[in-house]
């Protein structure tokens, strides 16, 4: 008997973003939000994205842009260590590890020295699966 851990994959339909993560160096795909993800917990994990019969290594951010000044909880996704422009209209994501809940950042400098932290966080959590 092996013991296969089971990934649970949810689809999203790429929908445009403002383009204010590549001016930072983490350029995001943004989704809209599938109906099974809004029980989950708001805040950035590590997740398994494919698309075009390929896996990746993301961060997942599920909830408001609070350095932006909104409310309104949105789903996008950073893949680490790849650097083209993403254009497909279907991405799927499996959630791998929470890494942290929603933070308030001054500036988008300050956020993105956060991000370069849930990076190697997200980078600990994929070395353990």
């Amino acid at each position: 008997m092996t013991n296969k851990i089971r990934r649970f994959w949810h689809s999203g339909r790429v929908v445009q973003g403002k383009k204010i993560g590549r001016t930072i160096g983490f350029p995001t795909i943004n989704l809209d939000i599938p109906l099974l993800l809004t029980t989950k917990k708001l805040g950035v994990y590590a997740a398994w994205v494919r698309w075009d019969n390929k896996i990746y290594k993301g961060l997942l951010y599920f909830g408001p842009r609070l350095v932006l000044g909104e409310q309104k909880n949105i789903l996008e996704i950073y893949i680490l260590n790849y650097k083209k422009q993403v254009s497909p209209s279907i991405v799927s994501f499996s959630l791998v590890g929470f890494i942290r809940g929603p933070s308030f950042f001054s500036s988008l400098e300050e956020m993105k020295k956060q991000l370069v932290l849930d990076r190697k966080d997200a980078r600990v959590i994929f070395a353990g699966k």
